[in-house]
């Protein structure tokens, strides 16, 4: 689809100057180009400064202008077919650039501009381990202690591993549990509770064992504002809000979709379909916000990333969180894969996890980075504290363009450091996410060419029918619509219904009605050996389906009517 993009309010800054300033002046107001020397190493941690020593010190950086950064955006928004950006870039402890461009929703003349207020998603994590940071400097909370301690009702599957798994667990993607367990808790929206994500822990089944593997998890970090919530005696919103936020100077932002006030701007996610523009529902359920609730600004952000890079200390010279918890916040943790495509254009080895972070290298130099994705809004954040450099970037589609562009910024800086620099990053992200795409698509013809077409189901439909119960999520309904189809229903989520259509032997696609789901699922029904249905199992028809629809860690047994 052909589609004009149109420029909202951008703020290139002079540093030390916070004032709006048009594309004009920032013409003749060019930051200063380079950074000689480094900044102190005091902020990294052992595997960060080790790294950094093989790299050696880093030279003058080659700054990019606001009309560069500006051709990169536009570039990455062609190629992604993005309706909206926000970037917002720190260096030297000033904002470099902050701004927006295109629209905030489709068929409207809203901007996007440097106001604009975006769900950030899973960089929200980063946001509550500082929260954390902050009671620990206040006694309130340790981070190697059990998390039991704060929430006495927390439960995981083994006994042993609740009496052991602390505070820095949760935040760390260590616990055992196979990636994205009890996501379908949070997505589609659903009617979950906190209360309800601390109960469901106890029954979700580990795949490996306790800190043994990365596995990437969404509820724990749940988990973790609840220990806020206990520890402050305040909501976690509220915390955050009122003790991390408000301090940095980010009183835009707000820790849930919720409480963006109705007259704010804010982006509306988007998805395309057919290579077409279509709006789909954010994610407003108020039960993510520790986890992937923060909404924010290309502005707020930059105060973010500034209040990073100085160790925990706000504009105004505060040390809001101390310098040892600072450096607790990026110190590695939990051993990771690095991208393949990281590692063959960045150079990327070495890769943890911290507590909300990634750590990583990036042409030989330390970098944190974190992405996130809510349906319809994509996000990406990096820092390079060595280099005194910071990049957001977030849109309002499912794309690759946030990392795109934070990265062709980063490259952009570092052109001068390393000869490996002048990557196209937009094209390296844009052929990852088609080689991903075009794999599943042919594993998912693969099946179908296999699947043997002449079976049918071995009872009537009407057998099949009836109420299934999995502990950790509840039940779900299998009924007869007039068509005489067996239909799924999620009591979780109303969102979560459609049609089984039959695929071999007693097992059925479900086509959930809401298509832009991308996430049809294999409904498989499980026999006894008298013939009767005992459960079924389930699993994403294509293996690009998000990881947080994770109908495979379901085991929903049949439920008998009663009497």
């Amino acid at each position: 689809m052909n589609f004009r993009r149109r420029s909202g309010k951008t703020r290139p800054h002079h540093p030390g100057a916070h004032q709006n300033m048009s594309k004009s002046s920032a013409a003749t107001t060019t930051p200063p180009h380079s950074l000689q020397g480094s900044r102190s190493s005091r902020g990294l941690r052992p595997l960060a400064l080790a790294i950094g020593l093989l790299a050696g010190a880093p030279a003058a950086l080659a700054a990019p202008s606001a009309s560069d950064i500006e051709k990169d955006i536009a570039r990455a928004m062609d190629t992604f077919q993005v309706p909206g950006m926000a970037v917002a870039v720190v260096h030297q402890g000033k904002t470099w650039y902050s701004g927006g461009t295109g629209i905030a929703e489709m068929n409207t003349a809203n901007k996007v501009d440097d106001d604009t207020l975006f769900q950030i998603a899973s960089v929200t994590k980063a946001f509550t381990a500082a929260a954390l940071a902050l009671l620990v400097d206040e006694g309130k909370v340790e981070w190697d202690a059990p998390v039991i301690d704060y929430l006495p009702d927390f439960r995981m599957y083994d006994p042993w591993v609740t009496r052991e798994f602390t505070v820095r667990d949760l935040l760390t993607h260590r616990s055992g549990l196979p990636l994205g367990a009890g996501d379908l808790l949070l997505v589609p929206q659903t009617n979950t509770t906190r209360d309800e994500v601390v109960r469901a822990m106890r029954h979700l089944k580990p795949s490996s064992s306790f800190r043994s593997e990365f596995a990437y998890d969404n509820l724990l970090f749940i988990i973790a504002g609840e220990v806020i919530a206990a520890a402050s005696g305040m909501p976690y919103e509220d915390f955050v809000e009122r003790e991390l936020l408000a301090p940095i100077g980010m009183g835009d932002c707000t820790a849930g979709l919720t409480r963006v006030p109705a007259s704010a701007s804010k982006a509306t996610p988007h998805l395309l379909v057919d290579g077409e523009w279509q709006i789909t529902d954010s994610l407003a359920n108020p039960l993510i916000a520790p986890t992937g609730g923060i909404n924010c600004s290309a502005g707020g952000m930059a105060l973010w990333m500034q209040f990073l890079l100085a160790d925990g200390k706000t504009r105004n010279g505060e040390q809001l969180v101390s310098r040892e918890q600072m450096k607790e916040l990026f110190n590695p943790v939990t051993l990771t894969q690095s991208r393949s495509y990281l590692v063959e254009h960045a150079g990327a080895f070495l890769t943890a996890y911290a507590l909300g972070w990634n750590v990583s290298t990036f042409y030989g130099q330390p970098v944190y980075t974190h992405g996130g994705g809510l349906w319809g809004m994509t996000t990406y954040i990096a820092l390079l504290p060595e280099q005194d450099l910071a990049v957001f970037a977030s849109n309002n589609l499912m794309s690759s363009a946030p990392l795109a562009v934070v990265n062709d910024i980063v490259d952009s800086f570092l052109a001068e450091t390393s000869n490996e620099s002048g990557k196209d990053w937009v094209a390296i992200a844009h052929d990852a996410a088609n080689t991903r795409v075009a794999d599943a698509d042919s594993e998912v013809a693969q099946a179908a060419a296999e699947r043997d077409s002449d079976s049918t189901p071995r009872l009537p439909l009407k057998d099949y029918t009836g109420t299934y119960n999995d502990p950790w999520y509840g039940n779900i309904e299998i009924s007869l619509n007039k068509k005489g189809q067996l239909w799924f229903t999620s009591e979780r989520s109303a969102t979560l219904e459609g049609p089984l259509e039959h695929f071999q032997y007693d097992t059925f696609i479900a086509r959930w009605t809401d298509t832009t789901l991308n996430a049809d699922a294999y409904v498989s029904f499980e026999l006894s050996p008298e013939g009767g249905v005992e459960g079924i199992q389930m699993k994403a028809v294509s293996p690009a389906t998000d990881f947080s629809f994770d109908f495979h860690d379901l085991n929903l047994r049949y439920v008998p009517e009663e009497g």
